[in-house]
Formats: C-alpha cells, structure tokens, sequence
C-alpha cells in the first residue's frame, strides 16, 4: 500500500489535488472558526480563510508541486491564475442559473483545478527559476 501511496504522489496532478483539497479544508475550517466568534462577519471569515489558504497553497504548489523557488513573480502569477479561477466560478455560476446549486458547484469543482493546473504548470511556473 505504501508503494502505490509513494507512486501517486510522484505524479504531479495527485500532488496538486491533495494541496488543494487541504488548502479548501484550511478555508473551510478557518471561516467557521471566525464565524464562531463573530457571526455576522462574513465576508471577515471568508477574506481570512481565503488568505490564510492562498499562502500554504501557493507555497506548497510552487515547492512541492511544480518544485520552483517561491518569488515574488510566480506568487503574483498565483495570485492572477487564483482570482482567474474565481472569476470564471462566478460566470460559470451565473451562466447555469437554470440548474440546481449542486449541479453548479459540481460543474465548477471540477472544471477549475484542471483549468488552473494547466494554467500554473504552462504560465505562472514557466519563467521562473527552478529549485
């Protein structure tokens, strides 16, 4: 079992998938704390999730994923590929207004990873030095 774990994570989409899956767990779990003390701080709860999460993602994918030197030219490059993402998870959500909220954040949860791996592995990792 160990082999197969040790084989999946030298494939670089798994090792995408498992930091991304626990930068949305550190969001997730990060604006539920800050709702529990302030409830009515939304936008407070989910500006702190989203922050905290975007550093360990963007430090995880840039040296363990793509295996480069953070710098400050593919932190920013992160930073547009992330706020990409959101606004293609926006228009997606309002171009299928017709159908159920689940189908909308299925369709969403599963289009923007792979759009945003393809993006980071070909622009925001492809100038920048190598670790």
């Amino acid at each position: 079992m160990s082999n197969l774990i040790t084989r999946l994570f030298s494939l670089r989409i798994a090792r995408y998938g498992l930091t991304g899956g626990i930068a949305t767990a550190i969001h997730f779990f990060l604006a539920l704390a800050v709702l529990e003390y302030w409830p009515q701080a939304f936008a407070l709860a989910n500006f702190i999730g989203f922050s905290l999460a975007f550093i360990f993602s963007y430090l995880l994918q840039t040296c363990w994923v793509f295996q480069h030197q953070p710098s400050l030219n593919n932190a920013l490059r992160f930073f547009v590929v992330q706020l990409g993402a959101l606004a293609i998870s926006v228009y997606l959500s309002s171009q299928l207004s017709t159908f159920p909220n689940f189908i909308k954040v299925v369709v969403v949860i599963l289009m923007l990873p792979a759009i945003t791996f393809v993006i980071h592995r070909f622009w925001t990792y492809s100038q920048t030095e190598r670790s």
